[in-house]
């Protein structure tokens, strides 16, 4: 009963005037306001208590992914490795052997214009 009428209330302009109304009631009474203090804190309890939970929930699954992918690459790796060791590569008898090309080096620009700014 009490999430239909605090649902939307901000929307509402009925709701909000209704919501208005019952705290202006309760600062009329102080038994009225101290119990709709103490309910206000159970809610705000309840809330932080499934928020904390969630965001545990949350942390946990991620725990468990990041250590499913780490296995996952450890495999990888494992057959990777495996695989470079059981082939290994050896030179056909008719190829000569030879250095690799060197990488080619490009020369710096020599030209440098400074920039005119119309001082000296």
């Amino acid at each position: 009963m009490l999430k239909v009428l605090f649902k939307d209330a901000i929307k509402s302009p009925g709701k909000l005037l209704a919501l208005c109304f019952v705290v202006y009631f309760a600062t009329i009474s102080l038994a009225v306001a101290g119990f709709l203090i103490l309910l206000a804190a159970r809610w705000v309890m309840v809330e932080m208590k499934k928020k904390a939970t969630a965001i545990e929930t949350a942390e946990a699954e991620a725990e468990a992914a990041r250590v499913e992918a780490e296995k996952l690459a450890a495999s990888q790796r494992m057959a990777a490795q495996a695989k470079a060791q059981a082939v290994p590569v050896a030179p056909a008898s008719n190829d000569s052997v030879s250095k690799p090309a060197p990488m080619k080096q490009y020369a710096k620009s020599a030209v440098v214009i400074p920039f005119r700014t119309g001082t000296q």
